[in-house]
């Protein structure tokens, strides 16, 4: 009994970590933004011209973006009822298992007092199986540590499939106004604090690509 009992501990160990997963699907769909900004390799001397852009503010502002974050939401929404379901399962078998080992360990007491020599066959019977349930368990929790780590995969995967096309014409948008502009720097809001004469031109990026 001892070896059954200490894997339903670990069992019951493992379903936790198994569920502290599903809470990281909430922040897949934070836009790595920064990456889209347009800055040469070298600093140009005084007299450049600079420009910043909120590309977040534009990924969410757009139909496009708009469609992708609605989409992607979705997705994410039914792989979190799926996993929620069997997460549920789970601690229901575990809450079985437990009660079960309460009464087989029961019976081991009242065979003690009775002075039995030995464990009756029935017992040990029960106390095997019980050991096997208690495997059977641990590794349908591990099975579904894998399944939710492919959940995750599958929803990063889909997230850069929406989003590639938008942030492409973003960057696109972006470098032909810095262009027509002779803005040498367009740098990404959230990387810059405070720049001097910098001019933004997120409106101007949403505008063109909302035509």
């Amino acid at each position: 009994m001892s070896q059954s009992m200490s894997h339903a501990h670990l069992a019951r160990r493992l379903c936790p970590l198994a569920t502290s997963k599903v809470a990281a699907l909430a922040a897949l769909f934070a836009f790595a933004v920064a990456g889209l900004a347009l800055t040469p390799t070298e600093a140009r001397a005084n007299g450049e011209k600079i420009a910043v852009v909120d590309l977040q503010k534009i990924l969410f502002s757009t139909k496009e973006g708009q469609a992708a974050k609605k989409s992607f939401e979705g997705l994410q929404n039914k792989k979190k009822k799926e996993l929620k379901r069997r997460d549920d399962a789970l601690k229901e078998r575990e809450k079985s298992l437990l009660e079960e080992r309460v009464a087989i360990e029961r019976e081991l007491a009242d065979a003690a007092k009775k002075g039995a020599q030995s464990i009756p066959e029935d017992l040990k019977t029960k106390a095997q199986g019980f050991q096997q349930k208690v495997l059977n368990f641990q590794k349908e929790v591990m099975e579904f540590q894998e399944t939710q780590k492919k959940a995750l995969e599958d929803l990063a995967k889909k997230e850069s499939e929406l989003l590639k096309p938008i942030e492409d014409k973003i960057r696109s948008h972006i470098a032909g106004i810095a262009k027509e502009r002779g803005y040498s720097v367009v740098l990404s809001r959230v990387a810059v604090v405070y720049a001097v004469d910098a001019v933004d031109i997120t409106d101007e990026v949403s505008g063109r690509i909302g035509k």
